[in-house]
């Protein structure tokens, strides 16, 4: 959104076209994610190659993770959504908004520490985020039984966390729609479709 819009400021032709604008969000936002996944795989033959880290592909279940990464990258792709409409209504100092979120995500998602380390105040917000499952089901497809010793979620089974992360994707996707039409509403209507702010 930043970059269509204050960067190429081509948004205004993009939104003009015959095209359907939350379907090419979702399709820049997935280009974005397989092109990130082009460092994830360098990181990994670095650390492969150079630092003999141990990788056992045989150890890994697949199915879980190809099932797993497929829910994830759509449920990351919704949620998304929901922030660019956000974008569309920013004009000014919206450049570190997605760092600000991603900062807010590794915090509650359990990504970096378990849950149990936030206070209890806050630590219900992590539980109530897909991404925190999405999580739980890659480290356990990755590294089977070291990942389900991890203590946040080690209390559900794998079925159990595919469902909560389907049905959390479901209510996620419903709102991200719902907000997006929203916002995309107001910028129509306030004319910040193709607003830049020149910084």
């Amino acid at each position: 959104m930043i970059d269509d819009r204050e960067h190429y400021k081509t948004l205004k032709y993009i939104y003009t076209a015959p095209v359907h604008f939350p379907t090419y969000l979702l399709g820049r936002s997935i280009a974005t994610f397989l092109v990130s996944s082009v460092a994830v795989l360098v990181t990994m033959l670095v650390g492969v190659i150079f630092l003999n880290v141990q990788v056992e592909l045989s150890s890994i279940n697949w199915p879980l993770f190809l099932v797993t990464l497929v829910v994830g990258v759509n449920m990351l792709a919704l949620m998304g959504l929901s922030l660019a409409g956000v974008m569309l209504l920013m004009v000014h100092h919206m450049w570190d908004l997605g760092a600000a979120v991603a900062g807010a995500l590794y915090l509650f998602s359990g990504a970096i520490f378990p849950l149990e380390v936030l206070p209890a105040a806050i630590r219900w917000i992590g539980y109530l985020m897909p991404i925190t499952y999405w999580l739980e089901l890659i480290r356990r497809s990755l590294v089977g039984q070291i990942a389900q010793e991890f203590p946040t979620l080690s209390q559900f089974s794998n079925t159990q966390l595919m469902l909560i992360l389907l049905a959390l994707t479901a209510v996620f996707g419903v709102i991200s729609i719902i907000s997006f039409r929203w916002c995309e509403a107001k910028a129509r209507d306030r004319g910040m479709i193709d607003v830049t702010t020149n910084y």
